[in-house]
């Protein structure tokens, strides 16, 4: 009996306007081409999420990026082909454009049939959880934000997104065990924004909210925010149990410039019930393959996987300036093992 699940993640899919052609261009929106090189990584396991840290209203809202982003519409297609199988909208740009903006994205999400947990259309989409039944494992995904940019839900609507800004994290732990227990499920993900922005190294703040998930019952979290990669580790709760905590996956696809903001990872890490009637769930094989976002030309941005680059180049065109593109690789590579030596990446 197959009692494992795999599950690949990627960090944020942050559109500026210089990534798709400027923010002018009218139509003609495409993105699998610029996606291409990563598309053997994804799609192969049971479950696929990627964090899309934008709103998608299209030309209808208004194509905008920092400080308030509405990308194409057409982004959804292409990571559904890509294989992502469901979005984080838990961050902090998913009230760019108020709650129409909410709306609007989860309309153009659902015509591509795309999954989506953090932010909602309802009281009771928010009430739905997010569930999947795999080799004998029930798997549910959950999304919570630190915060909204400073922008408010509306009043009566606190639906439209979780939030950990204003209330008590043991309100969420206990949200939390109350999935765990009342919903029997194996395996908790919690997508997770939180942390500042271009740390190379998790903060106190993310260190307490992970563990209040973990003692909760979160057995992997995905963290996202700070736009760069965060060394992951294992942590363990009051209980003995162990959870994984990948604190930012960085950038997957975005038009940031700069070394740590164009690199990215994506994860892959399985899931397993030794036997039925074991009562807790095996975390194994967390393995990162470096990603690389290179600026091809004015107003185009391609996605490379990292080791493929240095094949044929020795160097990175990071923020108009040329880096050593083994000796980042490496450097990259080491402070990823800052907490598990023995670290799988490449």
């Amino acid at each position: 009996m197959d009692n494992t699940v795999s599950i690949t993640a990627v960090g944020d899919v942050l559109l500026h306007g210089r990534v798709y052609g400027g923010l002018g261009k009218k139509s003609g929106y495409t993105f699998d081409e610029q996606l291409q090189n990563v598309k053997n990584l994804i799609g192969n396991s049971n479950i696929n999420i990627a964090n899309l840290e934008t709103v998608i209203g299209g030309n209808e809202m208004g194509l905008s990026g920092f400080p308030r982003f509405n990308a194409p519409v057409e982004i959804a297609s292409s990571l559904k082909k890509l294989g992502i199988d469901i979005v984080n909208l838990a961050n902090n740009h998913i009230m760019d454009k108020g709650e129409e903006g909410i709306l609007k994205t989860i309309d153009n999400l659902e015509q591509v049939g795309m999954e989506y947990v953090g932010a909602y259309k309802s009281e009771e989409d928010n009430l739905q959880l997010r569930i999947y039944n795999i080799n004998n494992l029930k798997i549910c995904i959950i999304g919570y934000t630190q915060g909204l940019n400073g922008h408010k839900l509306p009043q009566g609507k606190e639906y439209l997104a979780n939030i950990l800004k204003g209330q008590s994290l043991v309100k969420v732990r206990r949200t939390i065990e109350r999935i765990k227990r009342k919903e029997h499920v194996d395996v908790i993900i919690a997508n997770v924004h939180f942390g500042s922005e271009y740390r190379l190294l998790p903060n106190s703040r993310q260190d307490e909210i992970a563990h209040t998930f973990a003692e909760g019952g979160a057995d992997i979290i995905l963290g996202h925010h700070p736009h760069v990669l965060q060394p992951p580790k294992w942590i363990e709760n009051s209980f003995g149990d162990k959870s994984f905590v990948a604190y930012s996956l960085g950038n997957f696809f975005s038009g940031q410039n700069g070394l740590h903001r164009q690199v990215g990872a994506v994860l892959s890490i399985n899931v397993t019930k030794p036997y039925e009637d074991y009562k807790n769930i095996v975390i194994s094989d967390p393995k990162y393959e470096l990603t690389y976002v290179n600026r091809t030309k004015r107003l185009r941005y391609d996605m490379h996987l990292f080791r493929e680059w240095i094949e044929k180049s020795p160097y990175l065109d990071v923020d108009k300036r040329k880096v050593k593109a083994l000796e980042a690789y490496n450097g990259i590579k080491k402070r990823m093992r800052t907490y598990i030596k023995d670290l799988d990446i490449r």
